[in-house]
């Protein structure tokens, strides 16, 4: 009986291991996917923003040269309220889309570890983190690659921000070799 449970957990692994392997291409697909929403995003923000600033500059100049200041009218501002939600909700889509591509690249890992009781769990959790910080980091590096073109400032800042995730990575396992060489001594 011993061994016919044991038959039957190596083929469940060997099922979820090739589960994992086939799903890497699926992993590959939402990332781009993700990536290519996000580009596409930004870049259609872009595209608007400066269309309003031009269209906002013409026609001010417009009223400046006109004799009529009588028949003034403001110059309206769109109302982006409702794209500004939308552009927030095709952010947060392209981000969520990259982390489980990513997250979905690494599953063959966590498989392999499954059988060893405490590492499994450190081991998916660390996988999930990192999929976590490396989404963010490259959704956020994505967008301030767009917006370094018209407004660096804002670019900069995105910049900032997209690197702080990957230095939060790069202490920690730093930080964990530190503390396996002080065991070890």
């Amino acid at each position: 009986m011993n061994q016919k449970t044991e038959t039957n957990s190596a083929n469940s692994f060997s099922k979820r291991f090739k589960t994992a392997l086939k799903n890497l291409g699926v992993g590959i697909v939402f990332m781009i996917a993700g990536l290519f929403l996000l580009w596409h995003n930004e870049t259609t923000i872009l595209d608007r923003e400066l269309n309003i600033e031009q269209a906002q500059s013409v026609i001010s100049e417009t009223q400046k040269k006109s004799s009529e200041n009588e028949a003034e009218t403001p110059v309206g501002t769109q109302n982006l309220q409702s794209t500004t939600g939308w552009n927030w909700g095709f952010r947060m889509a392209g981000w969520v889309i990259l982390f489980l591509g990513l997250a979905t690249l690494f599953k063959p890992l966590v498989v392999l570890v499954e059988k060893i009781p405490l590492l499994s769990n450190f081991v998916g959790r660390g996988i999930t983190l990192f999929a976590l910080l490396s989404s963010l980091s490259l959704t956020l590096i994505l967008m301030s690659a767009v917006w370094m073109v018209a407004r660096p400032v804002f670019g900069a800042v995105l910049l900032l921000s997209g690197v702080i995730p990957l230095l939060v990575l790069y202490r920690s396992g730093k930080r964990a070799k530190l503390k396996q060489a002080l065991k070890q001594a």
